[in-house]
């Protein structure tokens, strides 16, 4: 049984969307010979501007990534004139956008004591003029957008590590015994971790992972994120019906439908890779997201990317977009 079956991770699809596995199987073959395992090495988050350094131990870490994760989604909002602002400005002197912005601002607050940000029974109590101050940029402007939704899970993540682990996700990481299915089941307590898909506490498996904290018994699988989404549908991974192709090509938001059924797909897709190519699906991943610079949603370098020679070139798709407190 596999994981996805373990965790009961419904992956239907086919009444919007399909895989071509002709092409699924020639970028499963260019992987193979391309992308060696022992040389291509995923990212290990250690980077000063952003995340906390060993020496201040696994279980700030821990926390910290926790913490980060329960945040990580979502950072773009629509303006009254129904235009799409993406989140990003200058942050500790550096221009930063998205995910980024967020570890930096968090980073920041953590280095200079800005808010107890690790401390579960102040977080679980955290206002939102708090969360303003955290994530505001060096202009004082807020940027960030889904603060309420936000502040839910943080607060969510704060009261339920202080009641039952002690006030720290670390206990819940030596609580799993390196077991995947545990990491991701005691997760789901957490309105952030509550995923289907299980995408966010994916993400925080991964890092903790490559961070050493943890070494899980089962290779993990790619976290679900759009941009990955965006280059399966480029490449002709996936095959889309006109409904949602026309609505993703035009930029129009997704329905929950719509969206899981392109999830699942993705998804569906990725574990395909991984069985094919016995590539870890962190690694898988971690190739798509560094990708992403290549893989640009306008004016993309097509022929910088790893895929040039099996890419179906369908850069008319953009990043299929939905309203939602998980991606």
């Amino acid at each position: 049984m596999s994981i996805a079956d373990k965790l009961n991770i419904r992956l239907n699809f086919g009444k919007l969307v399909d895989i071509d596995y002709q092409v699924l199987d020639a970028v499963c073959n260019l992987l193979s010979k391309k992308v060696d395992p022992k040389i291509y090495k995923p990212f290990d988050w250690r980077d000063d501007k952003y995340w906390l350094n060993d020496f201040e131990g696994p279980s700030k870490v821990s926390q910290f990534f926790a913490v980060g994760n329960a945040l990580n989604f979502r950072f773009w909002s629509i303006n009254e004139k129904g235009e799409y602002i993406y989140c990003q400005g200058k942050k500790g002197g550096s221009f930063e956008r998205g995910a980024l912005y967020m570890w930096r601002s968090l980073k920041i607050c953590y280095d200079n004591d800005i808010f107890p940000i690790l401390k579960a029974e102040k977080i679980a109590k955290i206002t939102l003029d708090e969360m303003k101050r955290i994530f505001q940029t060096d202009e004082g402007n807020n940027i960030m957008p889904a603060l309420q939704e936000r502040l839910l899970n943080l607060k969510d993540l704060g009261y339920k590590l202080f009641e039952y682990w002690n006030g720290e996700f670390y206990n819940l990481v030596q609580k799993t015994e390196g077991s995947l299915f545990n990491f991701i089941q005691f997760s789901r307590q957490f309105r952030a971790f509550d995923d289907p898909l299980c995408k966010m506490a994916m993400v925080n498996a991964i890092m903790h992972q490559r961070r050493g904290i943890i070494k899980f018994d089962t290779t993990l699988f790619p976290a679900i994120d759009y941009q990955l989404l965006k280059q399966q549908m480029r490449i002709g991974i996936l095959i889309l019906k006109e409904k949602i192709s026309k609505k993703i090509k035009r930029g129009k938001l997704l329905e929950g439908s719509e969206a899981r059924e392109l999830r699942n797909a993705g998804l569906k897709a990725f574990m395909y890779m991984m069985e094919k190519t016995s590539l870890p699906g962190d690694l898988i991943d971690n190739i798509w997201w560094r990708n992403r610079k290549v893989c640009r949603t306008k004016n993309p370098f097509c022929k910088k990317c790893l895929f040039y020679d099996v890419c179906q070139k369908r850069t008319d798709y953009g990043i299929p977009l939905e309203i939602t407190r998980y991606y």
